[in-house]
C-alpha cells in the first residue's frame, strides 16, 4: 500500500507543482500586459482570455487532489465532533467514498465534454485571432480524476485499516497560530 501511495502522492504533486508554475507564468504575463500597456501604449492580445480560459482554470483545478489527500477541504463539525468515535469513523468512510463516487463522476463527464471540445477544434476570437481554446477542458478531468483517484485510495485504506501511504507536503496554514497546531 505504501509504494502505491508514494506513486499517487507524486502524481498529485506534480499536478498541483504544475498549477503553481502557472500562477508565476499568470503574473509574469499580466505584469508584462500592464507595462506593455502603460509604458508602450501596446497591450498584449488576448490576455484576459488566457488568464480567464488557461490560467485560472488549470490553478482552480489541478490542485484538488493535493487538498483532498492533505483533508483541507471546508468542514463543519458541529454534530459529528460530538458522536462516538466508531460513529465519526464511519462518518468519514461514507463522506470519502462518496467524495471519490462524485468525483469520479464528474471526471467522466467533464472527461467526455473535454472530448467534445477537442474534436470540435474549440477556440475563441480574440483581437482578430483564433485561439484554440479546447485543452483547457482537461483540466477539469484531470483534477476531479485525480481528487477521486486519492478518495478511493483513502477509503480502500480505511476499509483494511491501513495507513494509505500518501505523502503529502507539508502545507502551512496561514489561518492557524502556532499556539493552535500544537493543540
Amino acid at each position: 500500500m505504501q509504494a502505491i501511495g508514494k506513486a499517487i502522492s507524486a502524481v498529485v504533486a506534480a499536478s498541483s507543482g504544475i498549477a503553481g508554475v502557472l500562477v508565476v507564468l499568470l503574473v509574469a504575463h499580466v505584469t508584462l500586459d500592464v507595462a506593455m500597456r502603460y509604458v508602450f501604449n501596446t497591450p498584449l492580445n488576448a490576455t484576459i482570455l488566457y488568464v480567464a480560459s488557461f490560467y485560472m482554470v488549470a490553478i482552480a483545478f489541478l490542485p484538488l487532489a493535493l487538498v483532498e489527500e492533505k483533508d483541507m477541504h471546508i468542514s463543519v463539525e458541529l454534530l459529528a465532533e460530538r458522536f462516538p468515535s466508531k460513529i465519526q469513523t464511519f462518518l468519514a468512510f461514507l463522506a470519502t467514498l462518496l467524495t471519490a463516487i462524485v468525483t469520479a463522476t464528474v471526471a467522466v463527464r467533464t472527461g467526455q465534454e473535454a472530448l467534445v471540445k477537442y474534436a470540435g477544434g474549440a477556440y475563441s476570437i480574440e483581437a482578430g485571432g483564433k485561439i484554440i481554446t479546447w485543452p483547457t477542458y482537461f483540466f477539469l478531468p484531470v483534477g476531479f480524476g485525480l481528487m477521486a483517484l486519492v478518495s478511493a485510495w483513502k477509503t480502500i485504506a480505511m476499509l483494511l485499516g491501513r495507513d494509505s501511504g500518501l505523502v503529502a507536503p507539508e502545507i502551512e496554514d496561514p489561518y492557524l497560530s502556532k499556539a493552535d497546531s500544537d493543540v
